[in-house]
This record gives C-alpha cells, structure tokens and sequence, in this order.
C-alpha cells in the first residue's frame, strides 16, 4: 500500500523583543504558510523578485503550539501503525537553533518533554490496553558524528573519550539489508527503563556552545524502537520498528564564524545534508518518470542508515523547524523548499508479518491427535453421536411407563434408545403391538446411526488427510527458515552478517 510522506512545519517564538525583526508571514488553516518578503535584505536572498512564497503542509504549528499538541497530531497516527507492524520513521530537520532537539526530546521538565519520551509513554500505554497481543521491545539509540557512528548506550562510554569509543560498522547482506557490528540492543519491559536509556544517550551526545545556538547538537542521532509482536488469536508474529532521528543542524559558516573543531563538524553537518537532499532530489526524480536507477544513499553514512525510511517500507513523518526571525529568513527558506521536496515522496509499505510455523504445528498435531482417537472409539463400536449424548443426560426416573394405556411411537423410540445404551436392563413391552413398535425403532435408531457414523468416518478422514499435507509442508517450510536465520528473536532482529563491509564515497576535497 502506497504512504505519502506527511511534512508538518513548525515556528520557533522569535528570542527577540523587537517587532521590525520578526519573520512576516500567515498561516491559512492550519496547512500553508504564506512567507511575506521584506523589500530590503541584504544580497543574495535566492527568488527576492517575488513579493511572498507559499509553502504547503500536512499541518503547520505556529510558534505558541505546545508539545503535546504536536506530539498528538504528529506522532500518535505513527505509533499506532507502528504497534500494527509497520516500519515508521519520524526525523526532524532545520537550521541549528531552529527547536529540532526541543521537539524530539524536550527541555529538562516533565511538561516540556518532547517525542521520544512521550512515545515511550504512549507505546506501554497501548501495548497494555491489546490483550490479543503479547510484545517485546527492545531499544538502541545511536549518533553519527563527523561521519562516524557510535553506541550512545554503551555504559563504558561514560567513562572513556570518544577517541576509545567503539565505531558502529555497517555490513550488507545477500538481500541488500544493512546489519550493525558494536550497536548494543536494550530490552525495554515499561516505560521508566526507556525514559533511562534516553537520558544516558542524551547525556554522552557530542553538543557543544556556538554562535547560533548556545546547546548545539553536532550530531545525528538515531533512537529506535524495535517491538515484536505476537497475536495469540491467529498464531502471526510480526517485527517492526520506529525511528526517531533528530538531524543535527545545517550552519552557515559565514554567519557562525565558527573555527578549530567546531568548524570542523559543521563542514560534516553540512556535507551530510546535502547528501540527504541528494537522495530527495533523486527519489522526486524518478516518481516524476525520470529514468533515474541509482539512488545515492552510499554517499553518507546517515542516509545508508535511513534508506528504508526515504525509500523503502517504512511510513515516514518529517518536521521542518525554522526560526521565525528575519536574521535567519535565507536559511529557513532553505528549510521551506526542501520540505516541499519531502512532500511529494511516498513509500510503498507493507505489515512485517509472517505465521509462527512452530505454533501452528504444534496445534495441528494436538488436534490430529484428537481426530485419531474419535477414529478408533468409531472403528471399535464406542462412538456416540450427538442425540446418545442427549439421551444420555436424561435421568431413568423420565422412562415413560405404560400403566396399562398404550404408549406413543416416541416414548418407544425413547425407551429403545435407553435400552440401547444400557441405561435400563431391559424392555418392558406390554404387547405384541408394542413389540413390533420397539422392532420398528431399533431399526430406524440403526439407519440413523449408520448414516451419521459414515458421515463422521468420512469426514475426520478427509481432515486427517488434509492435515497430513498441511504438517508435512508447514515442516519444510519450517526446516528451510531454520536454515536461513536464527531462532533467537534478537539474533532474528539484528543478525551479525559476515559481509564485506561497506566502503562510503567520499569527495576529493573531503
């Protein structure tokens, strides 16, 4: 099923008092924003020929919007997919300072909380309300600095420099699917342990004080759910996940004026970005009918890592955060017009669902079992069928007795039956009529259960028969899949590949 990208936009409050500096602009309900052009900027502001530009959104959120309402209309259609067995991505994206990290995490209270926890809260929320379902989830959260990407959840990264750390490898398998070497996975059994493994990540993130933004993240990083669920009505498992990236910030050098190693990240930053606008750019290309084979995600490690999520099945979610000063007007309509890109993609998704094989043999051998044992009671005489059964819940006190008037054809037929099933020790007839009617019954009552023992027979043997194919070829199947991947549900969710690992294209100049 196709899934169109969803782009929401949201306005940081402007830091500054004065009016005459603010961005002039007007939301139309809820889902343009209409960017009204000062008739004096310095040089260099790319299409200044045109009086205001209109940019079109899934919704946008103006600068008094609060975290929770954007979490309620951004992510909670995301995570219910997600919960049903769908990859999601949710990333947000903007010029450093523009409120990406305020959004996915939040500041340092409970209610300026961001995403990421708040998801958290909502996905053990859920889980508990859907009885049909057992789940596991397991969390990572990873950052990409300077082209290297690192485990934000290894405890012994607190205590060493980043020069130590262990680098995450990339490995590709026969399939194309990309595998993790040195990236630890955290089972997550309620909602504080993930609120921890979040604020351990956050705390070892590589941020630093600029000129733009006294907390800038110099990182990319990447938390990710990954749930395995399991519906005890049908025997299906299925494994989805959900990424919730927060991309560090694009910067002007010029205008930063940053320099030594802060420099130094933000050409990586920058080079990153325009890699992932790269790819946008591709992937527009070829749902226009361009004949555009190659898509570039090798050119970077952050789009190698999100290449399901720009093109792949995963339903993906982007938020555009831009400063609503006029300082930064260039840079957020930088922003404005690669959203708009992002808008047009779709994805073609599908559910993560596949029958636990071993389940579904395991009852079809139980129920054979039970089909083979009501075979032999048949074979052997024993069977009852159902009007035995009801007649045989009857109490002897309601045989019917003559008392010297006739009786009916079926008070007889009622009697032969319970002399048939060895209730009563014999019949008690009156007459020669009343045994000619017992005659009658008993070989009515053994017509009848002929034809409902035939019937029966026929049919447990066509069942067994058919669920003789179905355990034979649920076995194969079974066998095969024992041969492909590991049994263990982390090991089957992030297998280690022996794989040639992957070389990234770097420019000559880099």
């Amino acid at each position: 099923m196709k899934s169109q990208f969803e782009v929401y936009l949201r306005l940081k409050p402007s830091n500054k008092s004065q009016s005459q500096n603010a961005m002039q602009y007007q939301i139309y309900q809820n889902k343009k924003l209409q960017v009204l052009l000062p008739k004096h900027v310095k040089f260099g502001l790319i299409n200044n020929s045109r009086d205001n530009l209109d940019f079109n959104f899934t919704h946008v959120f103006d600068q008094k919007s609060s975290q929770e309402h954007v979490f309620t209309n951004v992510t909670t259609p995301v995570i219910n997919s997600f919960l049903d067995g769908y990859n999601a991505t949710i990333f947000a994206y903007g010029q450093t300072g523009s409120g990406k990290t305020y959004t996915m995490s939040g500041a340092e209270t409970w209610q300026l909380r961001g995403i990421i926890p708040r998801t958290l809260s909502y996905i053990f929320d859920e889980i508990d309300k859907r009885n049909k379902f057992e789940y596991k989830i397991y969390i990572s959260f990873m950052e990409i600095y300077n082209e290297n990407a690192y485990d934000l959840l290894e405890k012994k990264h607190l205590e060493t420099p980043l020069e130590q750390w262990n680098k995450i490898a990339l490995y590709e398998d026969d399939q194309n699917n990309i595998h993790l070497k040195n990236l630890s996975i955290h089972q997550c059994n309620n909602e504080q342990e993930g609120i921890d493994l979040l604020m351990m990540g956050n705390f070892i993130r590589q941020v630093s004080s600029t000129p733009m933004n006294q907390s800038s993240s110099r990182s990319h990083c990447i938390f990710t759910v990954t749930l395995e669920g399991y519906d005890t009505t049908s025997e299906t498992c299925f494994v989805s996940k959900l990424h919730l990236v927060d991309l560090a910030g694009s910067e002007r050098i010029s205008k930063s004026q940053v320099e030594g190693n802060l420099l130094n990240e933000a050409k990586y930053i920058n080079l990153s970005l325009t890699y992932l606008e790269q790819v946008i750019i591709a992937l527009n290309e070829r749902m226009k009918g361009a004949n555009r084979q190659h898509i570039p995600y090798r050119n970077s490690l952050m789009t190698t890592l999100l290449k399901d999520s720009l093109g792949g099945n995963c339903k993906t979610v982007m938020i555009a955060t831009i400063s609503s000063e006029n300082d930064n007007i260039e840079e957020s309509l930088s922003t404005l017009r690669f959203s708009q890109r992002v808008g047009q993609l779709e994805n073609e998704i599908r559910r993560n669902e596949k029958v636990d094989l071993e389940a579904v043999v395991k009852r079809l051998e139980q129920e054979k079992l039970v089909l083979i044992r009501e075979l032999e009671q048949y074979q052997r005489g024993g069977a009852s069928t159902s009007s035995n059964k009801k007649i045989q819940s009857q109490q002897q006190n309601l045989l019917p007795q003559s008392n010297g008037t006739p009786i009916s054809q079926k008070d007889i037929q009622e009697k032969v039956e319970l002399y048939l099933n060895e209730r009563i020790p014999m019949l008690d007839v009156k007459s020669i009529e009343e045994t000619q009617k017992c005659f009658e019954a008993m070989k009515d009552l053994y017509n009848t259960r002929m034809k409902e023992y035939v019937t029966e027979l026929t049919f447990i043997s066509e069942k067994l028969q058919k669920y003789d194919e179905i355990l034979t070829r649920k076995k194969e199947q079974s066998s095969f899949l024992e041969q492909k991947e590991n049994s263990s549900p982390e090991a089957e969710i992030y297998r280690r590949n022996e794989s040639p690992q992957i070389t990234f294209k770097k420019r000559a100049n880099q």
